[in-house]
C-alpha cells in the first residue's frame, strides 16, 4: 500500500506531519504498534490506526472508543497514514487537510486474532491491544458494501476483564490528555476564534428581543448560537404540544441530510417541565406521570425553568437490552424505565419548532449533557448520512428499525414525511374487534381478531393471531374482554357469519401490537405472532401502514422544510402597504368569499408580503378561470399551514378536512384511498379555509389515473449557479424533447427553479413515462456532466441542475399553476411563455399573489393556450431515442 493519497492531502512545506516513504516497506516480523490520535479539527474526534503492511491504517472515530462492548462506535476508513505518525503532536496549520490540534491519546501493541490481512480484506478483524489506556479484545467490523468515498465501520469492545459500563466505560472523558506528553488536545485556533467571535457578538444589545436566540442556561460556553432566521420565537409556554408523527418508508434514504436514530420499541412520550415539576404525556394526550414516576423525577431536575421534550419511554431487561414485552408489566422483577429524549419543541422561553432539527438537537444534547448516560433521562444520539449502513446493522442486531429524520425539518404537529421509519420487519398496531375459543391446552381464548380503520371509518378484518402469548397475558386479556363484550362485530367485514360458533365479538377499543410475514392479496396478514397490547393512543387512529417511496419521501420533506423557512408572524409588520382594493383586512371574525365562510380572515398567512387569509381567498376568486382548469378532476397533495407557519403534507380525506371540498377515489398499494379535488372556486376557497397554501396536483385525471396526461421535468439548480444558468438549463431540455418531436411549456416554481411540463394523450403507463422521463434526464447528464446530474443527492450537485424526473412516478406531484408555495413573500408558480424567459429579468419567485393579478390582466394572449388542446404521444420511437 503506498501513501498517494496521504500525500496528496498535504502541503508538507507548510505542515509538520511527517511525509513517509513513498513505498513503504513490508511490516518486520514481531510486535504491530497501534495509536490513538485525539484531533482537535473542525469537530473533535479520535484517529484509531493499527500497523499493517508497512502503515498505519485508519479509522476516524467521531466519539471516540468506549470500553461498554454495547456501546459500538462509528469508524470512517480513511487513507493509509506513514508509520512516523505514530508519535505526531502538534498543531496542524489553518487552511490545511485536518487543521487542528493533534494528541497521541493512547498507543501501544496490538495483536490480530487470525491473519489480519484477510480480516481486514473481508472487513471483519479481530485483535487484542495492550496500550496505556485501552486492553482487552477489540473487533472492527465494516457495516456494508465499500463503495467509493464511503467506508463506514464499527469499532466495538469485546466482553472481557476490561470491559465496563457506565461512567466508568467513558475512558475518552476519565481519561483526556496525551500519554506522549501529558497535554490535553486544544480547539483548533480558526474554531477558537469563531467561538470567541460568536461570544462577544451575544454580548451586543439585540434590537428585537422577541428574535433573541434561544440557547438554554444549561448550554456550554462553546455552544454556538442559532443564526437569527433560523431562532425560536418568544413565546410562552403552551399547555400542550401535538407530537410530529413518521411516515413508513421502503428503504432508508441516501445523504447527508439525514439523521438516523435508533427506532425504540416503546411508548412516545412528550415531558413538559415547568416550576421544577415534570408532567409526562402519552401521544394522545393523557397524563401518565404516576405510571413513570422514575422518569418524571429525574426529568424534573434538568437544568430549565420551563421546557417541552419529546422522546420515547422503553422498558429495560438486567442487560440494559429494551424490552417491549417487560413495558407491559411494568413492575416486573429486573425492569427499569427510562426515557430517551430526541427532540426539543421548546426552551426557556422560546418556541423552536420552526429551527431545523439538528439545531433542536444540538440544545437537547446540551440540556442533558450532564445527566447520568444510565439514568433514567437519556439523550437518543444519531448518525449523520449512511442511513442505509445504520439500518443494516440496527436489523443485524435485532433492532425493530430506524428513525431518518431529515437535518433540516421543522417540528410540525402532524405526521410528516421529513421523519421517516423504516423497519427490519412487517410489525404495526390492530384493533381487537373480536376473539376464538380455546383450542387443546390453551386457556381463555384462542386467537385473536385483528382490524384496521379505512379512510370512510369502518374497521376492515384484517385476520388473526393466536401465538405470542404467555399465560399471564392470557389471563390479563380476558379480564379486559369481560368488559367489552357484544353481540354485534365491529367489522364491517365479519370472517364469519353473525353468531357463529367459536366467534366472540368485541367493542373495537383495545389496540394489540403485531408482527408478521406478509399481506396477502385479500388484505389479511399471514403468520402473525403478538407482541404486545398499547394502550398510549386511540383505537381510531389504527390504519393499514403502507410505506411512501423513499424518493416521494424525500421530495416532500424538503418541501416541508422550504415552506416554513422564516415564516414568522412577527414579519407582518414588514408588508408592504400596497393593498388592492379587494384584499383589505378586515377584523377578525368571519368573512364570506364565493359563499364559503372565512374564519379568523385577517389572520397572515405569509409573513413578508403581509398577505391575510381573506387576501389568498380573494387572489383566487381573481384568477379562477386561469387555476381552475389545472386542477379539475386531479387528485391534490396540499400543503396546509393553519397559523400560517409550522406547515405538513396532506393528501387523503380525513376528519380535518373541510366539508364541501371535493373528494375522488384514487389506487394505491392494492387497495383504494380517498383525495381531495377543488374542481370549483367553492372548493378551492374551502381549501383556503382549511390554512391550504400549496395545491400540488397529480399527473393524471380521474377516468384515467393509472395513465399520465403530462410529463413535468424539475429544474432544481445547486444554490451557486446564477439564474441564468437555469435558464440556459431549460432551454436545452426544450431543445431535447423539441428534437424528438415532442412540445413543451415552462413555468417557474415560485422557489429557485423552473418546470418544463410536456402535455401527453394519456395512452402510456406510469413506468413508462417515468422510464422515459429519467432516460431523458440521464441523457443530459451524458452530455453535459459539467451542467446537468440525475440523482437527488444535494452533495454530488457541485454547480448543476438537477433534472427531477421522480415526479412523474404514480402518486407523485408537482405544485399546480398558479398556486402559491408556502413561503414568507408568496410566490406564485407562474406559466410563462419561453421568449419570456430570454431577457434574464424573471426569477422563479418573480411573480406573487401582490402582482399576478396585473400580470394577466396585461397578458395579450395565454402563454399556455395550447396546452389543453394537445394530445402528444410517446411513441416507439421516442421510448427507444436514448436506450444507450
Amino acid at each position: 500500500m503506498t501513501l498517494e493519497k496521504y500525500q496528496a492531502k498535504r502541503h508538507f512545506d507548510k505542515t509538520a506531519e511527517p511525509r513517509g516513504a513513498d513505498a513503504p516497506a513490508a511490516s518486520p516480523a514481531g510486535r504491530l504498534s497501534f495509536v490513538i490520535q485525539k484531533h482537535a479539527a473542525r469537530k473533535l474526534h479520535y484517529d484509531f490506526r493499527l500497523e499493517l503492511d508497512g502503515t498505519l491504517k485508519s479509522w476516524a472515530v467521531p466519539k471516540g472508543p468506549s470500553l461498554d462492548p454495547k456501546e459500538k462506535r462509528l469508524a470512517v476508513h480513511v487513507e493509509d497514514h506513514p508509520l512516523e505518525y505514530g508519535s505526531f503532536e502538534g498543531d496542524i496549520p489553518e487552511h490545511e487537510y485536518g487543521a487542528g490540534n493533534v494528541i497521541v491519546w493512547d498507543r501501544g501493541v496490538w495483536t490480530p486474532v487470525g491473519d489480519a490481512a484477510a480480516g481486514y480484506s473481508k472487513g471483519h478483524m479481530k485483535f487484542t491491544l495492550d496500550g496505556e489506556k485501552l486492553s482487552g479484545g477489540w473487533a472492527l467490523v465494516r457495516m456494508g458494501r465499500q463503495q467509493e468515498g464511503k467506508d463506514n465501520w464499527l469499532l466495538v469492545k469485546e466482553r472481557d476483564d476490561a470491559a465496563r459500563e457506565g461512567r466508568e466505560a467513558e475512558v475518552t472523558e476519565l481519561l483526556p490528555d496525551s500519554v506522549l506528553s501529558g497535554k490535553a488536545a486544544r480547539p483548533a485556533k480558526a474554531a477558537a476564534r469563531k467561538t470567541a467571535a460568536k461570544k462577544v457578538a451575544a454580548k451586543k444589545p439585540k434590537a428585537k428581543p422577541e428574535a433573541a436566540s434561544a440557547i438554554p442556561a444549561a448550554a456550554s460556553a462553546a455552544t454556538a448560537a442559532p443564526t437569527p432566521a433560523a431562532a425560536g420565537v418568544k413565546a410562552a409556554l403552551p399547555a400542550m404540544i401535538e407530537p410530529m408523527l413518521a411516515t413508513l418508508t421502503d428503504r432508508a434514504p441516501e445523504g447527508d441530510e439525514w439523521l438516523s436514530e435508533i427506532k425504540f420499541d416503546g411508548y412516545r412520550a412528550l415531558c413538559r417541565l415547568q416550576d421544577g415539576k415534570a408532567t409526562l404525556y402519552t401521544r394522545a394526550g393523557n397524563d401518565w406521570t404516576a405510571k413513570w414516576k422514575g422518569i418524571a423525577e429525574a426529568a424534573a431536575a434538568l437544568p430549565a425553568e420551563e421546557a417541552w421534550l419529546d422522546g420515547e419511554v422503553v422498558a429495560l431487561d438486567e442487560q440494559g437490552n429494551v424490552s417491549f414485552q417487560m413495558l407491559q408489566n411494568m413492575s416486573q422483577a429486573g425492569s427499569r424505565l427510562a426515557y430517551y429524549a430526541f427532540d426539543l419543541p421548546y426552551l426557556n422561553g422560546y418556541d423552536l419548532r420552526g429551527m431545523p432539527l439538528a439545531q433542536r438537537k444540538e440544545l437537547l444534547r446540551s440540556l442533558l449533557e450532564k445527566t447520568d448516560p444510565s439514568g433514567p433521562v437519556r439523550y437518543s444520539d444519531h448518525l449523520a448520512g449512511n442511513a442505509e449502513d445504520a439500518f443494516s446493522h440496527a436489523c443485524m442486531h435485532g433492532l425493530e428499525g430506524i428513525m431518518v429524520k431529515l437535518a433540516s425539518a421543522p417540528y410540525a404537529a402532524t405526521r410528516s414525511q421529513a421523519w421517516l421509519k423504516v423497519k427490519c420487519q412487517q410489525r404495526q398496531e390492530f384493533v381487537l374487534g373480536g376473539y376464538t375459543d380455546p383450542a387443546g391446552k390453551r386457556e381463555k381464548f384462542g386467537a385473536l381478531l385483528l382490524g384496521v380503520y379505512e379512510d370512510d371509518g369502518s374497521l376492515r378484518y384484517a385476520g388473526r393471531v393466536g401465538t405470542g402469548f404467555d399465560a399471564a397475558m392470557l389471563h390479563s386479556l380476558s379480564k379486559d374482554f369481560a368488559a367489552l363484550a357484544t353481540d354485534t362485530p365491529p367489522f364491517r367485514d365479519p370472517p364469519r357469519k353473525r353468531g357463529a360458533p367459536g366467534l366472540h365479538w368485541l367493542e373495537p377499543k383495545l389496540i394489540a401490537e403485531v408482527k408478521f410475514a406478509q399481506w396477502t392479496n385479500d388484505g389479511l396478514i399471514r403468520q402473525g405472532a403478538f407482541m404486545g397490547m398499547r394502550s398510549d393512543k386511540p383505537a381510531r387512529e389504527v390504519v393499514k401502514e403502507a410505506p411512501v417511496p423513499v424518493e416521494q419521501a424525500g421530495e416532500h420533506a424538503r418541501e416541508e422544510a422550504e415552506g416554513v423557512e422564516g415564516a414568522e408572524t412577527t414579519a407582518a409588520a414588514k408588508a408592504p402597504a400596497a393593498r388592492t382594493a379587494r384584499s383589505s383586512r378586515e377584523k377578525d371574525g368571519e368573512a364570506t368569499v364565493a359563499g364559503v365562510r372565512l374564519s379568523h380572515p385577517s389572520r397572515v398567512l405569509f409573513a413578508k408580503a403581509g398577505v391575510t387569509k381573506l387576501d389568498l381567498a380573494r387572489y383566487y376568486e381573481d384568477i379562477a378561470p386561469w387555476i381552475l382548469p389545472h386542477l379539475a378532476q386531479r387528485p391534490l397533495t396540499l400543503v396546509r399551514c393553519p397559523q400560517g407557519h409550522h406547515c405538513f403534507f396532506q393528501k387523503h380525506a380525513n376528519d380535518t378536512t373541510v366539508e364541501g371540498v371535493g373528494r375522488i377515489e384514487v389506487p394505491t398499494g392494492g387497495t383504494t384511498a380517498t383525495y381531495m379535488t377543488a374542481g370549483t372556486l367553492p372548493e378551492l376557497v374551502r381549501l383556503v379555509q382549511m390554512g391550504v397554501l400549496e395545491l400540488h396536483t397529480w399527473g393524471a385525471c380521474a377516468g384515467h389515473l393509472d395513465r399520465p396526461d403530462r410529463m413535468i421535468f424539475d429544474l432544481d439548480p445547486d444554490t451557486a449557479l446564477a439564474w441564468k444558468d437555469v435558464v440556459d438549463g431549460a432551454l436545452l431540455v426544450r431543445s431535447l424533447l423539441a428534437d424528438i418531436g415532442l412540445d413543451s411549456f415552462v413555468k417557474t416554481t415560485g422557489g429557485k427553479g423552473l418546470h418544463v411540463v410536456v402535455p401527453l394523450a394519456p395512452d402510456r403507463s406510469w413506468d413508462e413515462v417515468k422510464a422515459f422521463s429519467r432516460a431523458v434526464a440521464q441523457q443530459l447528464e451524458r452530455v453535459l456532466p459539467d451542467r446537468f446530474i440525475a440523482t437527488m443527492s444535494k452533495a454530488k450537485r457541485g454547480g448543476r441542475i438537477f433534472v427531477d424526473y421522480l415526479r412523474n412516478a404514480s402518486e407523485s406531484t408537482a405544485v399546480a399553476a398558479y398556486s402559491t408555495r408556502a413561503k414568507p413573500e408568496a410566490p406564485v408558480s407562474t406559466p410563462l411563455d419561453w421568449d419570456e424567459l430570454e431577457d434574464g429579468k424573471l426569477r422563479s419567485d418573480s411573480y406573487t399573489v401582490l402582482n399576478l393579478r396585473q400580470r394577466l390582466e396585461g397578458l395579450k394572449q395565454d402563454p399556455w393556450a395550447r396546452y389543453f388542446s394537445s394530445r402528444q404521444k410517446l411513441t416507439a420511437k421516442m421510448l427507444d431515442a436514448f436506450e444507450s
